[in-house]
């Protein structure tokens, strides 16, 4: 995540703007001629601002105007993604991806939500569980840009990296 995207998501969340329309948003930037009227810089300011005006919500207007004046548009799905983990950090809630192998039993999943709860000093978890073939065995774990690499994977290279130094 980069820090432009952190700062729109910080501006976005202190603006009056109602959760609904920022979803709407979300969904109406999901078409890909729109994300690309709206980052192309062949597609003139004033044409990019009668998309704003006649697509999205009023109060998500302003926003976006800004947003595309400035030439962030690219980013704005990373602004949304950090826009939803201020949101839930601002509730008291962790946003964490288990990428695994095999599936985790329920006590194994509430031990991990245990353990992000006391790492990130945080009243509870959203976890989402995505399986990932290609790590061979174990799981890994990330939460606010940190990485948990408990899979074979990870292990392999960490062992082939301490043997090439040697």
């Amino acid at each position: 995540m980069t820090e432009t995207a952190n700062n729109y998501a910080r501006v976005l969340y202190e603006l009056p703007i109602r959760r609904e329309s920022i979803e709407e948003a979300k969904q109406i930037l999901a078409v890909p001629q729109v994300g690309r009227a709206l980052e192309s810089p062949v597609v003139p300011w004033i044409q990019k601002q009668q998309v704003i005006g006649r697509l999205f919500p009023e109060d998500m207007q302003n926003f976006l105007k800004v947003v595309c004046r400035y030439q962030k548009i690219d980013q704005i799905q990373d602004i949304f993604y950090a826009y939803d983990a201020l949101c839930l950090k601002q509730n008291g809630t962790l946003k964490a991806v288990l990428r695994y192998v095999t599936p985790p039993m329920e006590e194994q999943k509430k031990k991990i939500i245990e353990f992000l709860k006391r790492k990130f000093h945080v009243q509870a978890v959203d976890l989402k569980l995505e399986e990932d073939k290609s790590l061979a065995g174990g799981f890994v774990l990330s939460a606010q840009g940190h990485e948990f690499d408990w899979s074979l994977l990870g292990r392999y290279k960490k062992l082939r990296q301490k043997l090439m130094r040697r």
